[in-house]
C-alpha cells in the first residue's frame, strides 16, 4: 500500500534563465526576427514576443535631451498584413544628439495627431520637415517652422528612419515583412528608442568609448506560467493571465 502522492525529488526551473531572456531581448533589438531568435536559443517565437511586450511595458519612458534646438520631422510606412493596410510611424528627432523626441504608429497622418507628438515632445527653437500640408498648420509652442527642400534640413530624422528599418526585422521590407497586431508593431519601436536613445546619450557624453544599441541593460524579466510578470527592481507587476 502506497499513499498514491506523485512529486519530482528534483524539481525544474519555472521559467527560462535570465541570461536567455535578457539574450534573446538583446538579438531582437539587434536587428533578429522573432523565429530567427527563437530557432537560435530554442525556444517558441511566441515566447519571445511575450518577452518584448512585457519588456517594453516596463520600460519608462525613453530619455531625451533637455534643450533642442533643432527638431526634424518625418514619417515611414508599414503594412498591417491583417487589414491590408498602410501604416504611418511619424517621429520627430532632435538634430544634435539623433534621438527620437516622440512617435506615433496611426492609420492616417492628420494634423491632430501629428499636433500631439509636438506638444509631448521636449519643444524646439527651430522645426523642419517635408512639404506635407498638416506641418504648416501646426502650433510649435513659439519655435520657428520652415519647409526643407529637399532632405537638406531632414536628414537627421532620415537616418533615424533608416535605424528603425535597419534594426527592427519587421520594417525592413516592405514587400515581405508585416506585423498583424499594430500594438506589437508600437511595442517594438519602444523598446529600440529606449535603447537607441540611450546610446545616442552615452556616444554624446563618453565619444571616446563604443556604444551599441543592444548593450544598453534591460533589467529583469520574469514569466510565470499564469501570466506575465514584470521585474522592475524589487517590485514585480503582473499583466495578463488569471488571477
Amino acid at each position: 500500500m502506497y499513499c498514491q502522492i506523485k512529486y519530482t525529488p528534483e524539481p525544474k526551473a519555472w521559467a527560462y534563465d535570465e541570461q536567455i531572456r535578457r539574450k534573446a531581448l538583446e538579438m531582437y533589438v539587434d536587428g533578429m526576427n522573432l523565429r530567427r531568435i527563437a530557432r537560435h536559443l530554442g525556444i517558441h517565437h511566441r515566447t519571445v514576443s511575450l518577452w518584448v511586450k512585457a519588456k517594453a511595458a516596463s520600460l519608462a519612458k525613453a530619455p531625451v535631451p533637455k534643450e533642442v534646438k533643432e527638431a526634424e520631422m518625418e514619417r515611414t510606412l508599414h503594412f498591417h498584413r491583417r487589414e491590408k493596410k498602410q501604416v504611418y510611424i511619424i517621429t520627430i528627432v532632435d538634430r544634435a544628439t539623433r534621438c527620437f523626441l516622440g512617435y506615433k504608429v496611426v492609420w492616417e497622418r492628420t494634423q491632430a495627431v501629428i499636433q500631439d507628438m509636438v506638444d509631448e515632445a521636449v519643444k524646439a527653437k527651430q522645426y523642419y520637415s517635408d512639404a506635407f500640408e498638416a506641418y504648416d498648420h501646426l502650433w510649435y509652442h513659439y519655435g520657428r517652422y520652415e519647409v526643407s527642400h529637399g532632405k537638406a534640413d531632414t536628414y537627421s530624422v532620415e537616418g533615424d528612419n533608416a535605424e528603425l528599418r535597419h534594426y527592427l526585422a519587421r520594417l525592413a521590407r516592405r514587400s515581405r515583412c508585416f506585423s498583424r497586431c499594430v500594438e506589437a508593431l508600437e511595442w517594438a519601436i519602444q523598446l529600440f528608442i529606449y535603447c537607441f536613445n540611450h546610446r545616442q546619450l552615452m556616444k554624446q557624453r563618453f565619444p571616446n568609448y563604443p556604444a551599441h544599441v543592444f548593450s544598453i541593460y534591460l533589467g529583469p524579466l520574469f514569466i510565470h506560467s499564469r501570466g506575465l510578470w514584470l521585474g522592475v527592481g524589487a517590485q514585480f507587476l503582473r499583466v495578463g493571465g488569471r488571477a
